[in-house]
């Protein structure tokens, strides 16, 4: 067995497992650790431990001398947590979600570019020495020696090999101790040939590890060796050729005699090509496979079956007889397509707690910056989203709970004088509603304040006097999403920029959503986030309204009805009618859209709409069929209250296709009995 990485083709196949399996890991050791914050579990720090424990065996594999080393240093940090040699406080869960943000970052750098990016040397070395500190006993000496970073002072074990040195190089120097195990030679590890790979060695010391067993009782194939050795070689050149015994060696950098002190580093670059190296990979089912595979099948055996009635009439069969194979041709089609293209999309969906669990160690942060105590409660995770929506959604979110913490939580002390805990509490939620999900923010802090809503807006000279003073309370708390407003007193490292509210309505407009906001004095906000889950094909009822044709999803429409004009009665805030012995309101469709109405006829034409356990008559102008289309969300609709995209009709006409639960609105909570 070879020493060297692995080459060519094997290299990107072993990286590509590499960076699959350290996303996993990196997340559920990140969320894991949040939850060791509040409270040492054994149980969760053993999950951590090992997963690093993973990551360090993965990265031994390839040439990243970086990684490997702030690995070993968190394994060593994690295991004397476990072992009781030091208590798991937050120091050591702030520098262990430090490496885990760092072991992302590089894994992304690594997925793009195949290497680890420029300053990961650097960073590694503090994190190590992070590592190091809160491993060292009372007295200041860590408590085992850890792979150091440039200019360390002179090990006890190096010093006889460099004062016997007979010329020292100018430049630095480094040492290795080296103690194999004794099985090393079946783990396919030689020892000295190792040692042969370092071009640059200038010492070298051959000891035996313990003391000889007599000749009788001596294992020929157990090695019994400590190497100590000296070399110009860079670190990372010895970290890369000892890479795979990694465990079993102590490294220190020692500094040319005429340094007085460490050399320094470059700070840690940016990585831009990190940020934007989001894996164009899908893990699927293999059931999801089969089933395709399956529908394809159908759909050729279908396509078949039309060529076959096809022939028939261009060998003169009467059209007439044809018919009924050409319908049933057309149905069987148009149903395996729709679950064709169904499952399909089904390939992208993926579940929001990829996107929530980010958040929760984000908050932490946040919440720590400002003095406050938060406590944050995932709802909904499940729900299954398009995968660009779910991307998509992570930067309002953020700025959402960032605002939450912010504007909306108050300091502990100020909550306890109002009777609340002290302790904030967010929530941030997903649900299904048909087609489309619901993503919502809300807290228990003090709530949007109208009136000084109000005063910001006049002290920016977004409007004038008068005409603030006109506004309604929705009014006003429509301004927060006004381009640079803030209700921030002054500028923050969180807040105070006036980005935010606006960059969040923008962000759900181009995933063809919408945003709304409910808030109560001294109780809290909501912020929901109505979006899209997925372009799908969608079962549409078309109604009529004047020239045009409108689209209603099938599956909120309950009944259609034909009502005479007398049966609708005007009650309280508008019209209702009863249908199956319950009260419904009446809406016209032109109203909600804001169109001129025409001329109401002797019938009412109503599609009862079921909005929750609710119910709600639309009236339009005619029926107009059905149809299977594929609604795409378009970002200029997004702004229109009621539309949620559009579809091709059968001629080719671009149709709207209505979103009850928006389309509803405001007339929901005045008007539904």
């Amino acid at each position: 067995m070879g020493d060297g990485p692995p080459t060519g083709d094997l290299t990107a196949d072993l990286i590509a497992d590499f960076v699959a399996e350290a996303r996993e890991l990196v997340q559920a050791a990140a969320e894991d650790l949040l939850a060791l914050d509040g409270a040492a579990d054994p149980a969760v720090l053993n999950r951590v431990f090992r997963a690093v424990h993973t990551l360090k065996g993965s990265a031994a594999l390839f040439d990243w001398p970086a990684l490997l080393a702030v690995l070993h240093a968190a394994e060593d940090g994690l295991d004397a947590a476990r072992a009781g040699r030091r208590p798991l406080g937050t120091d050591l869960v702030d520098v262990s979600l430090a490496t885990l943000d760092a072991t992302s970052r590089w894994t992304e750098a690594i997925a793009a570019t195949g290497a680890l990016p420029a300053g990961a040397a650097a960073e590694s070395a503090r994190l190590v020495d992070r590592y190091r500190g809160l491993l060292a006993p009372a007295g200041g000496v860590p408590e085992h020696p850890r792979p150091p970073g440039p200019a360390d002072p002179v090990p006890g074990w190096a010093a006889g090999l460099l004062s016997g040195l007979s010329a020292r190089p100018d430049g630095a120097v480094t040492a290795l101790r080296y103690l194999p195990r004794a099985d090393c030679f079946f783990a396919g590890n030689d020892p000295l040939g190792l040692v042969r790979r370092l071009p640059g060695l200038l010492a070298l010391d051959l000891a035996p590890a313990a003391p000889w067993p007599p000749p009788e009782s001596l294992d020929v194939f157990a090695c019994n060796l400590a190497v100590t050795l000296l070399t110009a070689d860079p670190p990372e050149t010895v970290e890369a050729v000892f890479r795979l015994v990694r465990d079993q060696v102590t490294v220190a950098v020692l500094a040319p005699p005429s340094e007085a002190g460490p050399p320094s580093e470059p700070p840690p670059e940016a990585d831009p090509a990190s940020s934007e190296a989001a894996t164009r990979t899908l893990r699927v089912d293999a059931g999801r496979i089969d089933a395709l595979v399956a529908l394809a099948d159908d759909l050729a055996a279908a396509r078949a079956a039309l060529g076959a009635v096809t022939a028939q009439a261009a060998s003169g069969t009467d059209l007439a007889s044809l018919v009924p194979a050409l319908r049933a041709s057309d149905d069987r089609i148009g149903r395996l397509s729709a679950e064709l293209h169904r499952e399909a999309v089904g390939l992208r969906l993926q579940p929001l707690a990829r996107v929530f669990r980010r958040f929760p160690r984000a908050l932490r942060d946040i919440a720590r910056g400002l003095g406050k105590e938060v406590a944050l409660t995932l709802e909904g995770e499940a729900t299954e989203v398009d995968r660009d929506v779910a991307e998509g959604l992570f930067e309002p979110l953020l700025h959402l709970l960032r605002n939450a913490v912010d504007h909306g939580i108050e300091p502990p002390e100020t909550r306890v004088r109002a009777g609340k805990p002290a302790a904030g509490r967010i929530r941030l939620r997903a649900e299904s509603r048909g087609e489309r999900i619901v993503v919502s923010v809300s807290d228990d802090g003090r709530g949007l304040d109208p009136d000084l809503i109000r005063a910001r807006a006049a002290a920016r000279g977004l409007m004038t006097p008068a005409a603030l003073a006109a506004l309604d309370e929705a009014g006003v708390i429509a301004l927060i999403f006004t381009p640079g407003f803030s209700t921030a007193a002054a500028i923050g490292t969180v807040s105070g920029r006036g980005v935010g509210m606006d960059a969040v309505r923008d962000a759900a407009s181009r995933l063809g959503g919408a945003c709304t906001v409910e808030s109560r004095p001294q109780q809290g906000t909501t912020i929901r986030l109505s979006l899209p889950r997925a372009q799908a094909l969608a079962r549409l009822l078309l109604v009529g309204l004047g020239p045009d044709l409108y689209g209603l999803p099938m599956e909120a429409v309950d009944e259609l009805a034909r009502v005479p004009r007398e049966r609708i009665h005007d009650h309280g805030p508008g019209p209702v009618t009863v249908l199956r012995g319950r009260t419904v309101p009446v809406l016209s469709l032109a109203d909600l859209l804001d169109l001129p109405r025409e001329a109401a006829s002797a019938e009412a034409r109503l599609a009862v709409l079921r909005l929750g356990d609710a119910r709600a008559a639309i009236e339009v102008d005619r029926f107009a069929g059905r149809l299977d289309g594929l609604v795409r969300p378009l970002p200029g609709l997004a702004a229109l209250p009621g539309l949620a995209g559009t579809t091709l009709a059968g001629d080719g006409r671009v149709l709207l296709v209505l979103d009850p639960d928006t389309l509803v609105g405001g007339w929901r909570e005045e008007r539904m009995p």
